[in-house]
């Protein structure tokens, strides 16, 4: 069905019921993210697993769902929205189950992979969506929606794991996170096939199968040495594997353009980053994710530092849930005038709290500053996320929005996966052989004053941007 048939033919409530349902199977993956980063110290004491192995159960799935993303969004665009959305659920359902099955770290590393790959298939279809379920005028409302949905996966994702993993529900422990998303899985599949219409697709659709393999190995080269530097000491292989993700992508972009002048379908359209707003909003949202830092070094000063368990680390990071759900909510009828200057405000806010989390750490501070201080990160990042991803896709030809949608989430986990390696390995440098609430508060207010000035690069970057629009 073509977008403007949707709008003509499907009732305004139909149309928003279809898009809460791509929204619940879009933030799968981010909850999983969240539940299984608490959940990780349980995990590797249940397996026996080693540090490396540790690593790739977070890696291996981050890794996988980044590389994945522009491809999961380019074949959405080709065969059909629901069809890659239904497909991906579909994967990710039974990777969910292998995980939750295994036997040995091994085979849940395995099993995370799968979880990325398929995960990569379900988040492109929401956004590319949009423009097919609403009206221009509609879509500020569903991108302040899908950020109230972030906010619910940041707030229920550490909260759900911290509970899942004390309540040990049948004796399954910390395979339940895992095991949980199979009913889940099933339900939104059949919510999809029955309310969920159909959009893109192409009448002769062709993927660029080398184009994917190149960007993937691109791709795949950076994510992957960024991840086990610091374990393999930035090993020469390590290395040269980062260093090769550049010319891979050169190489990329020359051949997209070939195939572009041979009339051919790229995976990637050169023409799409002629869009001025698309190319520089990259760039925004590449700094943007650098907060993620945030989400595993807090809990681990919350449970190595303070000696916290796995629920009461979720509880605390509740007050940043629950400002992130807020934030969009607060801000969803702006004006046109005051929508302008949400981006840069949320930014501002956010960078204080962040700086804020800094400080109580620094200080050993807890109570009411360390609550509000979580609450302003997570409120000014609802009310930024929105922004941005509005003006990263506003202007894309409706074709190609479900590449762009790929591109975009791409760059926002490879900003996530790089500055977990660099504030990473910062944070354990600071940390050294150092313990107690005393050494892992240093290190955790060091780590988040480096978050803070990544940040501040992508606010002013993205105020530059808006004002070259």
């Amino acid at each position: 069905m073509s977008e403007t048939a949707i709008l003509a033919d499907v009732s305004p409530a139909r149309r928003r019921v279809a898009f809460y349902v791509l929204l619940v199977g879009a933030l799968v993956p981010s909850l999983n993210t969240f539940i299984v980063t608490i959940a990780l110290p349980v995990i590797r004491d249940s397996l026996g697993a080693s540090e490396a192995e540790t690593s790739l159960i977070i890696t291996g799935y981050t890794s996988a769902y980044s590389v994945c993303l522009v491809t999961g969004g380019r074949i959405a665009d080709l065969f059909g929205r629901r069809f890659i959305y239904v497909a991906g659920l579909a994967g990710f359902t039974l990777a969910s189950l292998l995980a939750g099955l295994a036997p040995d770290p091994r085979l849940l590393v395995i099993g995370r992979i799968l979880q990325g790959i398929f995960g990569a298939a379900m988040v492109p279809p929401v956004l590319a969506s949009l423009r097919a379920l609403f009206t221009r005028e509609e879509i500020p409302w569903a991108l302040n929606i899908y950020g109230v949905g972030v906010g619910v996966a940041v707030a229920a994702g550490q909260l759900l794991g911290g509970v899942l993993i004390a309540a040990d529900i049948a004796g399954l422990g910390w395979r339940a996170p895992f095991l949980i998303n199979v009913p889940v899985g099933l339900t939104l599949i059949v919510a999809a096939l029955t309310l969920v219409p159909e959009s893109g697709g192409s009448e002769r659709p062709k993927l660029d199968t080398i184009g994917v393999l190149v960007l993937s190995t691109a791709l795949g080269c950076f994510v992957v040495g960024l991840s086990l530097g610091r374990e393999s000491g930035w090993a020469p292989w390590v290395l040269g594997m980062i260093a090769a993700s550049p010319l891979l992508l050169a190489l990329f972009f020359v051949y997209e353009r070939r195939i572009a002048r041979e009339g051919g379908m790229p995976l990637l359209d050169p023409a799409l980053l002629q869009v001025k707003s698309f190319r520089r909003g990259l760039v925004v949202a590449l700094l943007f994710f650098f907060t993620m830092p945030f989400y595993i070094f807090f809990s681990i000063y919350l449970q190595a530092g303070l000696g916290e368990g796995a629920l009461a680390a979720g509880l605390a990071v509740l007050p940043y849930g629950v400002g992130n759900f807020l934030g969009p909510l607060s801000v969803k009828r702006a004006s046109p005038t005051l929508r302008r200057w949400l981006f840069g405000l949320g930014m501002a806010l956010e960078i204080a709290g962040y700086a804020g989390v800094g400080i109580c750490a620094a200080t050993l501070t807890g109570g009411v500053p360390l609550f509000l201080a979580l609450f302003a990160g997570g409120f000014g990042q609802g009310v930024a996320m929105p922004e941005m991803i509005h003006f990263i896709l506003g202007d894309v030809p409706p074709a190609h929005t479900g590449v762009a949608a790929g591109a975009m989430n791409s760059t926002l986990q490879i900003g996530a996966a790089v500055s977990v390696a660099a504030i990473g390995s910062l944070f354990f440098v600071i940390l050294g052989g150092g313990s107690g609430p005393d050494a892992y508060g240093h290190a955790l207010s060091i780590a988040m004053a480096a978050v803070s000035v990544m940040l501040a690069g992508s606010m002013l970057l993205g105020l530059w941007s808006q004002a070259r629009r």
